[in-house]
């Protein structure tokens, strides 16, 4: 596949995918990919997570200090995403995907800390990120921590873990899921309006330009509620012990404190804390304390 149909790809996934992301994250993508399309050729610079971009990793490709193994998600997650999206920085799904399960197969890895920093991105790809991270916990503990954003598709992915850490400025949460579309070209040629579909009454707000026939809009509501449903599912079963209403998944992202008030994060800390606490996971681990 060349560069110009895999940004086709990216294009069309934009605007009729579901999406699992901030609104302004998603318009900045889309600057990002219209830019490379209206400029021709493919941007040169690699950003440095192109390193982990690897079909097939056989070795670790991603930092491990006293035994545990810190894999990044930053920016917006995708499935398979174009190698000209690289440079602007993304996480491939299925990438980290194959990582984790590379870190829970290593024997001289004791705790996975998964470190976040990303709007969300695409609903395709984001349960399978998910379901490897609630695998991975079956042979290692896992654990997350949030350093700035931990939205959407990353909650999923972060909720499945042992326990969320989260600086004090993060902001966490946005559970819920969008679908924008163009509704066609008027006859003069403008741009007709963008159909909305959303779970949760704040998922999507502030997307610009924000009506197809009755049962088509009903069909796409339909997708979208589904893998709302299926999103806070998973937060649920990972999050297990703590209660967490519907009116905390509609769409809306919280503050640190309120993400520990409410049931979304366990403790407000920096890394330093996070680490000792995967390391002294590990350490419980090696010494049967802990399955």
């Amino acid at each position: 596949m060349t560069d110009q149909s895999r940004l086709a790809r990216v294009m069309l996934a934009l605007v009729r995918e579901p999406w699992l992301i901030t609104p302004d994250a998603h318009h900045t993508l889309m600057d990002i990919v219209g830019a490379h399309a209206a400029g021709g050729e493919m941007a040169e610079a690699q950003h440095v997570l192109a390193a982990s971009m690897e079909a097939n990793p056989q070795k670790r490709q991603y930092a491990v200090v006293d035994r545990v193994a810190v894999i990044p998600v930053e920016g917006v997650i995708g499935r398979k995403f174009s190698s000209v999206l690289y440079s602007s920085g993304v996480t491939s799904s299925d990438v980290f995907s194959r990582l984790v399960q590379v870190a829970a197969d290593d024997e001289e890895i004791d705790t996975i800390l998964l470190t976040f920093d990303s709007p969300g991105g695409t609903a395709a790809g984001t349960p399978e990120a998910a379901a490897t991270v609630a695998a991975a916990q079956m042979t290692k503990p896992v654990l997350a921590y949030v350093d700035g954003l931990c939205d959407s598709a990353a909650y999923w992915i972060a909720s499945q873990s042992a326990a969320i850490y989260a600086t004090q400025s993060a902001d966490v949460g946005c559970i819920g899921c969008y679908l924008a579309i163009l509704d066609s070209f008027r006859a003069d040629g403008r741009p007709g309006e963008v159909q909305m579909f959303k779970s949760g009454k704040f998922k999507g707000t502030g997307y610009p330009g924000t009506t197809l026939e009755t049962d088509e809009r009903k069909m796409i509501q339909n997708n979208v509620d589904r893998i709302a449903s299926e999103f806070k599912a998973a937060v649920r079963a990972g999050r297990s012990g703590i209660t967490i209403p519907d009116e905390i998944m509609q769409g809306q992202s919280f503050s640190a404190g309120e993400a520990l008030r409410v049931g979304l994060i366990d403790q407000i800390a920096d890394m330093d804390q996070a680490m000792r606490d995967a390391r002294l996971l590990g350490s419980m681990r090696k010494k049967g304390k802990m399955l």
